[in-house]
Formats: C-alpha cells, sequence, structure tokens
C-alpha cells in the first residue's frame, strides 16, 4: 500500500473513531474525560519508565493484551465491560502519537485496534441493556398473568361475600373456617354452574384451602369474613 493510501485509511479511521466519541459526549451519559485522563496518565507513566519509543511502545502494548485478558473475564462473571472503553482510547492515544512522528502503518494499526475494543465496550453495553429490557418484559409478563389470574377469580371471591353476608343474621360463625363450612354446599353449586367460556377451573374439593390463601392477601374478603366470622 502506497504511503498516501495509507494515510488516507488512517485519517478515515481516526475521523469515523473521533465521530464516536462526539455520539458520546452528545448522550452525556458516558464521559470520556475521565478515561482520557486515566489514559494520558498511563501512557506518561509508560513514557517516564521506559526510555526509547520502540521499548514504550511494546510494554504499552503487551500491558493493554493483558488488561484485555482480565476484562473479558470481569465482563462474562460480573457485567463489568468498562475498561473496554479504557483500553480503546489508550490505543486511540498511541495511534495520535505515533502518527504524529510520522508512523502512520502503526497509527493504522493501533486505530483498528482502538476500533475493535470501541466494539467490544458497545456490544456488551447494548447486550447489557437488551437483558434488563428482557428482564423488565418477563417482570411485566408474569405481573399481567397474575392479573389476569386474580381477575379470573373475581366473581367467585364476590359470591363468597354475598353468601358470608345473606347468612350474617344467623350470627357469627365460631371461625373462618365454620364460615367456609356455612357456604361451601352453595359455593360448590354456584362453581359447578358457571359457564364454560369464562370458566374459574377451581378445584372445589379443596375450597377451604384455597379461600384461606385469599384471606391472607384479599382485603375485602378478610373484611367480610370478620363482620361474620370469629377469628381463630
Amino acid at each position: 500500500m502506497k504511503g498516501n493510501d495509507v494515510s488516507a485509511l488512517f485519517n478515515e479511521l481516526k475521523d469515523s473513531y473521533e465521530l464516536k466519541l462526539d455520539e458520546l459526549k452528545n448522550e452525556r451519559e458516558i464521559s470520556t474525560k475521565k478515561y482520557q485522563e486515566d489514559v494520558q496518565r498511563f501512557c506518561a507513566e509508560r513514557e517516564n519508565e521506559y526510555g526509547g519509543i520502540e521499548y514504550f511502545l511494546a510494554e504499552s502494548t503487551q500491558l493493554l493484551k493483558s488488561e484485555a485478558a482480565s476484562i473479558w473475564v470481569d465482563a462474562v462473571l460480573q457485567g463489568k465491560f468498562d475498561k473496554y472503553l479504557y483500553i480503546s482510547l489508550c490505543y486511540y492515544h498511541l495511534a495520535c502519537l505515533v502518527s504524529g512522528i510520522g508512523r502512520i502503518t502503526n497509527g493504522s494499526k493501533y486505530i483498528q485496534d482502538a476500533m475493535y475494543f470501541y466494539g467490544k465496550w458497545q456490544g456488551s453495553r447494548e447486550n447489557k441493556e437488551w437483558a434488563k429490557d428482557k428482564e423488565k418484559k418477563e417482570e411485566e409478563r408474569c405481573e399481567n398473568a397474575k392479573k389476569s389470574k386474580e381477575e379470573k377469580y373475581l366473581p367467585i371471591k364476590f359470591e363468597i361475600i354475598r353468601l358470608l353476608f345473606s347468612k350474617k343474621s344467623l350470627g357469627k360463625y365460631a371461625s373462618e373456617s365454620k364460615a367456609i363450612e356455612g357456604i361451601e354446599v352453595e359455593l360448590v353449586e354456584f362453581l359447578e354452574n358457571e359457564p364454560k367460556e369464562i370458566s374459574s377451573n377451581l378445584d372445589s374439593s379443596n375450597l377451604k384451602r384455597t379461600i384461606k390463601g385469599w384471606l391472607k392477601k384479599d382485603i375485602y374478603l378478610a373484611f367480610a369474613f370478620s363482620e361474620v366470622a370469629h377469628k381463630k
């Protein structure tokens, strides 16, 4: 590849990368300022520690590879992937550094690495958002299913309350269990005569346990029983 072609490729990649950084700034959700400060510190420390550009670049690249390996583990196990953006910005800084001294081929390689890790960060970010959205939708589905199930039993609950108050003049039952027994025959008959298209399919052989379970959560049923039965 000719020198002009390499320069054109580098500039195209650099412009594309910087456009992504500008988009992040516009989002205002992710600030790259701290990352960029960390990158400057990282490179400054390497430059002071290692003499000569070749040694500096080799050591910096090796350190970034090691960082990338550890991030993968954190990303998979703990969902922590923000360091992908940090590594991406490190490579971007190296690309600008070497291109500034005329090493455009090396700059092109570093900017491609910067694009790669930016893609890893963005992909992980989108996957996390997708997972959260999926979890939210599943919670909504379960909640809707629960509401639908509760609505299916409303006619039965209304009938329980009607039966209880229809016998209120006979005096209070000795207990909630006795109250259920007192309306059980009529309630079973009600269940047997439910229209098939809106049948609740409630097991009439287990009414006492079912109603006692409702009493723990349904304030209207609980009030009705408190009016007609002693709680034991």
